[in-house]
């Protein structure tokens, strides 16, 4: 048989059929006077064998190594070890399909962990567009989110669950909003009457549950490069006063939650 031939019988190309030569995973047959390889019966069973494992998942780096080392019990550690691993495959799978219903049946914004969104709509509640959970955010914004949204750990998750959970618990909610909304709202020439009183407002909402904070979370880590690039997005989001009020309740609030620690222990 010719290499159209064989190639044809097994369902492959002859494109393939060279390329499993090149790697010395069939043997090439010698070449007949007239130049051209002819193949044998065996060729052809070996061929099919190649297709064979390799459409159940083997890579053919594999292949030629069960090949290679062809003894009693290769074939059956192979297949252990390749059903092992398809098995990790499906989970993996089922893990998406699982997060992808919930972010449908939810409606939250496909770009950020699960939990973080859902915390997200329950301090900000439902996005004010088309549901998309994206909450009519700058680019800027969208940015941090991101970022912050995949540097925090369980713990910092779950402190920010418990907070969000307080918040609601507590009949804050609304309070929390109207008052982000009218920071948002802030001209870059507040006076600063206006300014101490929203950082004040923001304060007070934040004091009933401090509780919720774990002065571990708060300590200096190895992260300040990230969160100094955090900072920079939140920064070009906001004019002048907004900065301001922001950096001043971050300020106050981290120094009260380490006082907390000093004071506890």
């Amino acid at each position: 048989m010719r290499s159209a031939q064989v190639a044809q019988l097994a369902g492959v190309s002859v494109r393939t059929l060279r390329h499993y030569h090149a790697l010395g995973l069939l043997a090439e047959p010698p070449r007949q006077a007239n130049g051209y390889r002819e193949y044998s019966a065996y060729d052809l069973a070996e061929l099919l064998r190649i297709k064979r494992l390799a459409s159940l998942g083997f890579s053919l780096s594999e292949i030629a190594n069960m090949e290679q080392t062809a003894q009693a019990g290769t074939e059956a550690e192979a297949l252990a070890a390749l059903d092992a691993e398809l098995a990790a495959q499906i989970e993996r799978l089922q893990e998406q399909r699982r997060t992808i219903a919930q972010l449908q049946a939810e409606q939250l914004d496909p770009s950020l962990p699960v939990r973080f969104a859902r915390v997200l709509r329950r301090l900000y509640g439902e996005a004010p567009d088309d549901a998309t959970g994206v909450y009519g955010l700058s680019d800027a914004d969208r940015a941090m989110l991101t970022i912050v949204a995949n540097i925090y750990d369980e713990a910092d998750i779950s402190e920010l669950e418990h907070f969000a959970e307080e918040v609601e618990r507590k009949g804050l909610s609304e309070r929390l909003r109207d008052v982000n909304a009218r920071i948002e709202e802030l001209p870059a020439d507040a006076p600063e009457a206006l300014r101490q009183k929203l950082v004040d407002e923001s304060l007070a909402l934040i004091e009933p549950v401090m509780d919720c904070f774990d002065p571990t979370n708060w300590e200096d880590d190895e992260d300040e490069r990230v969160w100094a690039v955090v900072d920079t997005l939140q920064h070009a989001s906001l004019n002048e006063a907004q900065r301001d009020v922001t950096d001043r309740v971050e300020a106050a609030l981290v120094a009260a939650i380490r006082n907390s620690s000093t004071t506890n222990t």
